[in-house]
């Protein structure tokens, strides 16, 4: 990006007396020039010095407008014993002119500084006067940088810089608050993209599970009709699964040896696990009911149960 730098005309302004300087920045040790001075009447004679300077200054060229004593009042006031927010601050200081200057708050423009832990100063100049200047120099097209006064060390400037640095820190405050809610925004739908995948993945896990009682129903209703005692036991344990399967539970692998049956399945919930556990082996053909293992898989939990038959 392409940056250009500024002259600027520093201005010291008496009642009947101007001092300046121009300074250009390219141009080292201009601050050390000395001051121009021009005495003058009235305003058409400042008139006609701020179109002789447009004419004689460099391209956007600022000024800078020191204030004499003569234009300026000054007043300490203490600080409220409560602690105020810099707005607050603003107020509490604009509420206080009159009471310092005897005129209102809209006939003056004012700043103010901290001189110590408890008390402020407060400088005040005519409105009037400040928007002489401003008009005028608006009028030949220069900016103004700076508008006030020097009081010892302090320096106090009547543009309204409190204002736009308090509209800047709300700007902020507004830019946070629009992107914390944009990164909750997203935040929200990716939670509910990850839900809505769970929730397939686990409808399709239940689809499955549907299918494969059907199928083992299916495989039920053609059996033999004098089993043995392993395909009695066999058929007898496939119709108890059948029935007490919850839909959170599916099943991997069903073994049967010899009264013996060890299954593997999956769910996602823990207490189903063991609830199912407790079904099983309150049913009267199941002699004990064991779960050896459970320990997490992926998105659900892997477990082992260990099944032993009555005769």
């Amino acid at each position: 990006m392409k940056v250009f730098n500024k002259s600027r005309v520093v201005i010291y302004v008496e009642p009947t007396q101007l001092r300046y300087q121009i300074i250009e920045t390219k141009t080292y040790g201009d601050e050390n020039k000395e001051f121009i001075e021009l005495v003058y009447q009235d305003w058409t004679d400042i008139d006609r010095f701020i179109q002789n300077l447009k004419q004689q200054a460099p391209r956007l060229t600022a000024i800078e407008l020191n204030l004499g004593d003569d234009y300026i009042q000054y007043q300490k006031i203490a600080y409220p014993e409560v602690k105020l927010t810099p707005t607050e601050l603003v107020t509490y200081v604009e509420a206080s002119l009159y009471k310092l200057f005897q005129q209102l708050g809209d006939q003056l423009f004012f700043d103010f500084v901290s001189i110590s832990p408890k008390t402020l100063m407060i400088a005040v100049c005519e409105r009037d006067t400040v928007n002489n200047w401003l008009e005028l120099l608006q009028k030949y097209g220069f900016s103004l940088l700076f508008v006030g006064s020097h009081f010892e060390s302090n320096l106090f400037n009547f543009l309204p810089w409190r204002k736009q640095k308090t509209k800047q820190h709300q700007f902020q405050l507004l830019l946070f608050a629009v992107s914390l809610i944009g990164v909750m925004t997203c935040y929200f739908f990716y939670l509910l993209i990850s839900v809505q995948s769970d929730l397939d993945q686990y409808s399709q896990l239940l689809s499955d599970q549907q299918a494969s009682q059907q199928r083992l129903i299916a495989e039920l209703s053609g059996y033999i009709p004098h089993p043995s005692l392993s395909q009695k036991q066999i058929q007898q344990s496939l119709q108890m699964f059948s029935e007490k399967l919850p839909t959170t539970i599916w099943l991997n692998l069903y073994e049967y040896e010899s009264q013996k049956i060890k299954i593997i399945g999956r769910s996602v919930n823990y207490v189903d696990i063991i609830n199912f556990n407790q079904q099983v082996s309150s049913n009267h053909d199941v002699k004990n009911s064991q779960v050896k293992n459970i320990e997490n898989s992926h998105d659900s939990l892997l477990f082992q149960m260990d099944i032993e038959l009555n005769e």
